[in-house]
């Protein structure tokens, strides 16, 4: 749905001086083509008609180049000044300079760079009325006195011009060596909002205030055509949604700070009490992807359709400490992979628990993308024992101290986007972090084995699928801690931990036929379920008897928030407490399959493993007070409201709600299918792979080690050393591709040692 339609087209004598300040407006008579389609029924690159390997690097000075080069690395990821300095005035030669310092560091690299489609802070001063504010008519900012709001149409006026100049006069000068282009927006050029978080460097003083955006008039006029549109019309429909008398599309208003922390039943907004804020939310979200989606396709549109073109997006997994994903941006991602303009989706891997001992696992949903044929890059800034960075506290993740734990990270690495058939880039931040002739060594060997396996079937075997609803977090306050325990935590500190391979989708994408069936479905924020989508669900929950795990409040909103919502959805009857406390299950019964198994006095939830997760998660944003904007602050634990737990004679209980002593763990076999329900979240690895192993999913290994597996690759990252005995899916001869070696023939299992923090890659042929 758009937000704003673009007024204008550019008037005849502005194209003309766009072209000559470009260059002329032909392409380079030798410029390559590329594009992204089915490869083995995945999606991958191609340029000049050729698969092209995605392994790449991004560095920020050409004199980082060489290590890449010399490992046989050709695709280079860099930084290109846009070139943008005053309203329809450009001037390239920053760009040039850039540009040529890296071509001309090897004749045969290849380029995707990436630029910001921003004004200097000329802007500032130009266009005062049409820049992003917060509530109190501050400029919202990021390293830059302002920037121009999303909803003016000035700003995506002049951009247009700025982009079919920039791009007209790169592809004339370099076409014969860029392989596709990466529009960016936004704070790093990743399309988050510009308040969406703030970040300072070690030694240097926090902010002392913070706010949200968009308060400009731009942005208001914006938000009130967006609420005509959706309410067709109607000023009757809007005053009963909003449960405001006096409502129109000429007055509404942006919903303050204080009211969007100040959710009306517990963590959530019921709909029933009013709409102003999930409509805010939902509008603010339409506006940055709209944006997103028409700089990218007038950037294919520049081109001439014959490059690939991509954004960052989709961040569904990352954690926002003193706001939420409601004021990121990136939750309208559905929409963006349904952009045909739009090649590939980008994204860091996560960053809390990634060090030592931790998993490479992405911000956003690789299999969602790949499903709607759009190709995934994993961002990879891994440090190495060469160089590393601190934190914005004077704290460091777990680092490497020598290349043995450097090579098990990078190895890790390479295997998660090698055995998930994506892109990646390995990133050298900080300068000299892979110059060093074993790391060389290391990076010429994963070269060699993503070289020689380039075009092989890389297609999921994973029987787990995990669901992520970006309607959902709509629902909840900015700045509510919770979602972070309920996401984030369960995935880096429990899930990548099981020993199986897991693929992550949008639950818009269980509607589509073009997903697969999974033994195991985990739900982790699926609030909003629609009576629609509540039927697709539970219909491909049939298809093969499918089980389902539910987490905390499922289908609990639809035109209002109902227990009844959640019985419709899980098949299990759940009461409501009102009051405000940590969600906290101790396993009780250890007679059923699931929990025979584990140990006994097994306790999993919000207040569970709290000091290892704050030491290491996300720069040690864990449970940090989100109203105090310098995060130095710690609250003293979760208190969600509302508490729900089982009410259900008919549900075998495992486990109870401490606190409540009430059911908090509970199975129910439904018609053609089974549900799980648990009250808390950060459900323990070795649970879930118990629940696993009973709904059919296979087990590589029960260890604790992070596994990657496709139909024909197996890959393992052993954060404790010690014998492995690996279960494989089929008899196999089994090969150690790094090793290049054979370890077993026509094998259903094999056994190899694996020292402390140290990855394998195996073919399983």
């Amino acid at each position: 749905m758009g937000v704003l339609r673009f007024m204008k087209r550019i008037p005849a004598l502005l194209f003309v001086a766009v072209l000559l300040a470009a260059g002329g407006c032909s392409r380079h008579p030798k410029a390559l083509t590329s594009e992204v389609k089915l490869q083995q029924g995945m999606p991958a690159l191609f340029v000049d008609g050729k698969l092209t390997s995605t392994l790449t690097f991004w560095v920020k000075d050409p004199k980082d180049v060489q290590p890449f080069v010399k490992a046989g690395i050709r695709i280079a990821d860099f930084s290109l000044p846009f070139g943008w300095v005053g309203p329809e005035k450009y001037d390239f030669t920053k760009t040039d300079e850039v540009m040529d310092g890296y071509l001309k560091s090897d004749p045969s690299l290849l380029a995707l760079p990436r630029f910001e489609i921003q004004p200097g802070t000329w802007w500032c001063q130009e266009f005062p009325q049409e820049i992003t504010l917060r509530a109190d008519g501050s400029p919202a900012v990021f390293r830059a006195p302002c920037h121009p709001s999303f909803a003016s149409t000035k700003y995506r006026e002049l951009a247009h011009g700025a982009l079919q100049a920039f791009l007209t006069h790169v592809e004339s000068k370099y076409g014969d060596r860029v392989v596709g282009y990466f529009p960016g927006n936004g704070i790093y050029g990743e399309w988050f909002s510009w308040n969406a978080y703030w970040e300072a460097q070690p030694g240097t003083a926090p902010p002392t205030k913070f706010g949200v955006e968009d308060y400009s008039q731009p942005a208001r006029t914006a938000f009130q055509q967006w609420l005509e549109k959706k309410y067709q019309g109607s000023e009757d429909a809007l005053r009963r949604a909003w449960g405001q008398s006096q409502a129109s599309f000429e007055n509404a208003s942006v919903p303050s700070e204080e009211v969007r922390r100040r959710p009306t039943h517990g963590i959530f907004f019921d709909p029933a009490m009013g709409a102003q804020v999930p409509d805010y939310f939902e509008f603010f979200n339409d506006l940055i992807s709209d944006v997103l989606i028409e700089q990218c396709r007038w950037t294919k549109q520049a081109i001439g359709g014959h490059k690939v073109v991509g954004a960052f997006y989709g961040y569904l997994w990352t954690n926002y400490p003193h706001l939420s994903l409601n004021h990121s941006g990136h939750l309208r991602f559905h929409k963006v992979l349904h952009t045909p303009e739009i090649d590939f989706i980008a994204g860091p891997h996560t960053y809390d628990n990634r060090g030592v001992g931790g998993a490479d696992t992405a911000q956003t949903l690789p299999d969602s993308i790949a499903m709607h044929g759009k190709l995934y890059f994993n961002e990879v800034d891994t440090e190495t024992h060469l160089h590393q960075r601190q934190w914005r506290w004077g704290d460091s993740l777990r680092n490497p101290r020598n290349f043995e734990e450097t090579q098990g990270l990078l190895v890790r690495d390479f295997a998660y986007a090698f055995t998930k058939n994506f892109g990646m880039w390995y990133m050298e931040l900080l300068g000299g972090t892979y110059n060093d002739p074993e790391i060389i060594g290391l990076l010429s060997r994963v070269r060699e084995v993503d070289r020689k396996y380039l075009g092989a079937d890389k297609r999921s075997s994973a029987d787990i699928a995990v669901v992520l609803d970006e309607d959902s977090y709509r629902y909840v306050g900015d700045g509510e801690v919770f979602l972070t325990a309920l996401v984030s935590a369960q995935k880096q500190w429990e899930l990548n931990y099981i020993g199986a391979p897991y693929d992550t989708y949008l639950a818009a994408d269980l509607d589509d036929p073009a997903m697969r069936d999974y033994k195991l479905y985990l739900f982790l924020n699926t609030f909003r379920v629609s009576p629609q989508r509540r039927a697709a669900i539970q219909q491909r929950l049939k298809h093969n008897h499918a089980t389902a795990i539910w987490v905390y409040a499922p289908g609990y909103i639809d035109e209002k928030l109902s227990l009844g919502n959640i019985q419709a959805l899980t098949g299990i009857r759940l009461a409501e407490d009102p009051s405000a406390g940590e969600l906290h299950v101790t396993l009780t019964s250890f007679d059923h399959p699931y929990t025979s198994a584990l140990p006994r006095g097994l306790e999993y939830g919000t207040d569970v493993n709290v000091p290892s997760i704050k030491r290491y998660f996300d720069h040690r944003l864990y449970l940090k007070d989100p109203t105090d904007p310098s995060l130095r602050r710690d609250l003293s634990g979760f208190r969600v409201q509302p508490r729900f737990y089982g009410d259900d004679p008919k549900a075998r209980v495992l486990g109870k709600l401490a606190g409540l002593n009430r059911p908090g763990l509970l199975v129910k076999e439904q018609d053609g299918w089974t549900s799980v329900y648990s009250s808390a979240p950060i459900l323990p690895a070795a649970l879930l792979r118990s629940i696993a192993l009973a709904a059919g999913c296979h087990m590589y290994t029960d260890a604790g080690d992070i596994v990657y597996a496709d139909r024909n690759f197996l890959a393992i990252y052993a954060p404790n050393g010690g014998k492995r005995v690996m279960h494989l899916p089929r008899a196999s001869r089994v090969l150690d591709l790094l090793e290049r070696k054979t370890l077993a023939e026509g094998a259903s299992e094999f056994s190899i040692e694996m020292p402390a923090n140290t990855a394998k890659v195996f073919a399983l042929q």
